[in-house]
């Protein structure tokens, strides 16, 4: 899947305190590293339609929340068939050896099906016809979360972050607000963990405008925490 880089505002909305924001040395545009998604939820982002947007990403990760799920059953169902299928093996062998040709008694072969290979690509995107993206559930969560923090809902949007990097650690800008805010409300030892996941993600982006982003983040952090 092809990748893109856009711009989110930022830090005008995470920092309450004026102090805070002008002492940042950063601007407020946060560079964020994401999938190419055109659907309601990212064109009602990009047109400043927040709550919309809102609404939308959490269907998006609704959605993928079924498809994960759809693709677990699957994988669970032709694990059965296939198990199913070596033990009828096994019968229809025993009654061959049995009774010389396994035929004999009116019986009939057995015929065994190659299981399909299921993957989790079979269940992305299916419902192509409202144009809604079902895959990537950590990063519709993070843009739930960057919408809420868009319409005020600092402590929703606290939440839906926190579920965001649980899925997708890698998520490194969810990490930088996480910890922002977690210093804000003085849980010094969550900003921390938060702050040296995001020096952690900093060698997976070696060039780039992430990689900037990135320094940015943690030389700014480094002035709180240090």
């Amino acid at each position: 899947m092809k990748t893109f880089v856009f711009s989110i505002l930022s830090l005008g909305l995470i920092l309450s305190s004026p102090a805070l924001s002008q002492e940042s040395g950063l601007n407020d545009e946060i560079v964020s590293k994401g999938t190419i998604q055109k659907d309601p939820a990212m064109s009602a982002w990009i047109a400043g339609d927040y709550a919309t947007a809102e609404v939308e990403f959490k269907r998006n990760a609704f959605c993928a929340l079924r498809a994960q799920r759809n693709f677990i059953s699957s994988v669970e169902s032709a694990r059965d068939n296939a198990t199913n299928s070596v033990v009828n093996t096994g019968v229809a062998d025993t009654i061959s050896a049995q009774s010389g040709s396994g035929l004999q008694s009116g019986g009939s072969a057995t015929t065994i099906n190659p299981s399909t290979r299921v993957t989790s690509n079979d269940f992305k995107n299916k419902e192509s016809e409202t144009k809604r993206s079902c895959d990537n559930r950590g990063f519709q969560i993070y843009m739930t979360g960057l919408s809420q923090l868009k319409l005020g809902k600092r402590d929703e949007a606290k939440k839906s972050l926190k579920r965001a990097v649980a899925m997708r650690r890698s998520l490194y800008d969810a990490h930088f607000r996480l910890s922002l805010m977690e210093y804000q409300d003085g849980n010094l030892e969550q900003s921390k963990k938060h702050f040296k996941r995001l020096t952690k993600l900093e060698s997976r982006y070696k060039s780039g405008e992430a990689n900037v982003e990135i320094k940015a983040q943690i030389s700014y952090l480094k002035e709180l925490l240090e």
